[in-house]
């Protein structure tokens, strides 16, 4: 386990001095306060600063739940600026969410799948929203906690964990359904424990609800600013794909529309379903990871405009752990994929560290 730690924390600064050295930022300290707090973390740290607000375009920083926001504001007391607050919180719970999915890895496969899946994580072409003020590596070391007390059979706080997991990224919604079928498979799923699990898991989102009541005077506003600002409404995902693959095969903009837009959030989604097609063979769908793939391929594909694809991977743990279980079993996949992998991973650094879009 050492050796795994050791291997993170090398990892996160090689992250770091890659895309220092590719911002043509001249002092490492400037350089932190502006590739950590690029797009959506400005808006996490405006949160930890001011909190939510009814007027100004900060108003739609509603759609930011707030845990994540509160880390930062707790660092931040401490005297530390809040960007900096939000690149060390992510950098350590990227460590902690990655000792925690191995563990709970090797203990459903073996040390093998395990570690590949951390490496897979660790060097995926966004990998670098694990070390900036984004909320990725909170979340993902929330979903690896509570799916390892799941599989310990420790349900109530499994189901605790994910109500938190949930209150840093929407995505957490999904842990819940997981939670049922680690209930099932275990033959612990009765009305008791149900009514439990459910109670357990609200209790961490009903403060959210209150701030969207208190603030807008419903306790889903947070869902109308995701469509007016974002375009995120729900759609069936076959048409959020089609309009991808159009984007990027058909516009007259921007390289950078045409690919990061277009082919990036196409190619991301078409490969999502597929691993889902995958995950339903070699998992079945009794599987509580099969069923995260599935519903959190599902939650950001169901909309008419895909965003982010490529970062949304980043909360689907599932979906590194069934490559790396492909890997194990197909090992020139890994040819294929190594080199494709590291060359995205400098051309999107490149871009985010420039002030571009990147996901």
């Amino acid at each position: 386990m050492n050796k795994i730690i050791f291997y993170l924390i090398v990892n996160r600064i090689i992250i770091l001095l890659l895309a220092f050295f590719l911002s043509g930022i001249r002092h490492f300290y400037n350089f932190l306060l502006t590739f950590g707090g690029r797009w959506d973390g400005n808006s996490y740290t405006f949160l930890a600063t001011h909190g939510y607000v009814i007027q100004g375009p900060e108003k739609s920083f509603l759609v930011f739940p707030p845990l994540y926001p509160a880390f930062i504001k707790i660092f931040s007391l401490f005297g530390l600026d809040p960007i900096l607050s939000g690149v060390i919180i992510s950098n350590v719970f990227f460590v902690l969410g990655m000792v925690v999915l191995y563990k709970l890895v090797e203990s459903t496969w073996n040390k093998k799948v395990a570690l590949s899946t951390v490496i897979l994580i660790s060097v995926f072409p966004t990998t670098y929203f694990f070390s900036i003020a984004y909320p990725e590596s909170l979340f993902v070391f929330l979903f690896s906690l509570s799916f390892y007390f799941a599989h310990k059979k420790s349900f109530l706080l499994s189901a605790l964990i994910g109500g938190f997991a949930t209150m840093t990224r929407p995505f957490g919604l999904v842990i819940f359904p997981s939670i049922l079928v680690f209930m099932l498979n275990a033959k612990r799923l009765n009305l008791k424990n149900l009514l439990l699990t459910v109670l357990l898991f609200t209790l961490p989102i009903l403060p959210y609800f209150h701030i969207n009541y208190s603030l807008f005077g419903s306790p889903l506003a947070f869902t109308t600013l995701l469509k007016q600002n974002w375009q995120k409404s729900f759609d069936f995902p076959w048409n959020g794909i089609v309009s991808s693959w159009k984007r990027g095969i058909f516009t007259t903009d921007s390289f950078s529309y045409k690919y990061f837009v277009g082919y990036a959030e196409a190619i991301t989604s078409t490969i999502a379903w597929i691993f889902v097609a995958l995950g339903a063979k070699m998992w079945k769908i009794k599987s509580p990871y099969f069923l995260y793939l599935f519903l959190g391929t599902f939650f950001f594909t169901s909309t008419g405009f895909i965003l982010s694809a490529p970062r949304y991977l980043l909360s689907i743990p599932p979906f590194f752990i069934l490559f790396a279980e492909l890997i194990s079993k197909k090992r020139f996949i890994l040819f294929i994929f190594a080199p494709i992998c590291l060359g995205l991973l400098l051309w999107f650094i490149h871009n985010f560290a420039l002030g571009q879009w990147a996901f």
